[in-house]
């Protein structure tokens, strides 16, 4: 009987999302666009903007979300715009900055909106993570910080380990000065030092023309996952003609979407590097 009406509420819960139109609701004061497929969803995907980045963007300038639609995933894309993904703010700061959301925010804040409003990112389910520029860091700490809700999360261009650019801009406007604040800066906000929390494969992707942030980022903490655990089935692409921009980006998206349906039948592979 319990099995029955279990099943009866997970069948009611998938209607309610069947049905549902795109709209935008402002999340604890943060603007959130949700997409729809008009069927039945899959799955579904979190995806998460660079730095300063419109949460529009990675639908006006590339073909991400067409093709998300095209198989089925709700998409949920958050307003993050000057987001590092920190998990909280400091006196160091910038005021400027403190409005806008972090990590615990997602974690906190939208994950369980998204399941009380339309029944997505429940335990168990084909959920996944996408992210670009400082968005790739934000899938890298989102999935330390939430163990196995996520089935894989691909992270493009981003950024995994500050305590390599001591100097950045970004990442000094939030947690202060490295050389005064080297806690902060090793801390749980550092994916690339804290990989033992990783549960979930990653599909990384980076141009080793990029101008922004160094390939050597995606290199560095790939070997580290890898190695580490090299039955989970990672992935890393590198390209040697490619920027930091959507076009690079643009050009992963069917890389991406394969590398989630292979995790999406829950099939291990292997870890591997590929290079074109």
């Amino acid at each position: 009987m319990r099995y029955h009406l279990l099943s009866i509420l997970m069948a009611l819960s998938a209607l309610i999302v069947n049905a549902q139109k795109d709209t935008t609701i402002i999340v604890g004061s943060i603007p959130v666009d949700f997409r729809f497929p008009g069927v039945l969803p899959r799955g579904a995907i979190l995806v998460l903007p660079g730095w300063n980045f419109s949460r529009k963007d990675v639908c006006n300038k590339s073909g991400f979300c067409t093709e998300a639609t095209k198989q089925e995933y709700v998409l949920v894309l958050p307003e993050m715009l000057k987001s590092v993904y920190s998990s909280a703010f400091f006196p160091e700061t910038r005021a400027d900055w403190k409005h806008y959301p972090t990590l615990r925010w997602i974690i906190d804040t939208l994950i369980p909106f998204c399941r009380f409003q339309f029944h997505i990112f429940n335990s168990g389910g084909r959920n996944f993570l996408y992210g670009i520029s400082t968005g790739a860091r934000g899938v890298a700490l989102v999935a330390e910080n939430t163990d196995s809700l996520f089935m894989a999360g691909a992270a493009l261009s981003g950024d995994y380990d500050q305590t390599s650019m001591p100097t950045d801009r970004l990442m000094t406007g939030y947690y202060g000065p490295y050389d005064q604040f080297k806690n902060r800066w090793e801390g749980p906000d550092n994916p690339g030092l804290h990989t033992d929390k990783l549960k979930i494969p990653l599909y990384l992707a980076h141009g080793t023309r990029d101008a922004v942030v160094p390939c050597k980022q995606s290199i560095d903490f790939s070997r580290k996952i890898i190695s580490e655990d090299p039955g989970r089935g990672h992935a890393l692409y590198l390209c040697d003609t490619c920027g930091h921009n959507y076009t690079f980006w643009n050009s992963k998206t069917g890389d991406v979407f394969a590398f989630f349906e292979k995790t999406g039948k829950k099939f291990p592979g292997k870890s591997k590097n590929i290079r074109k």
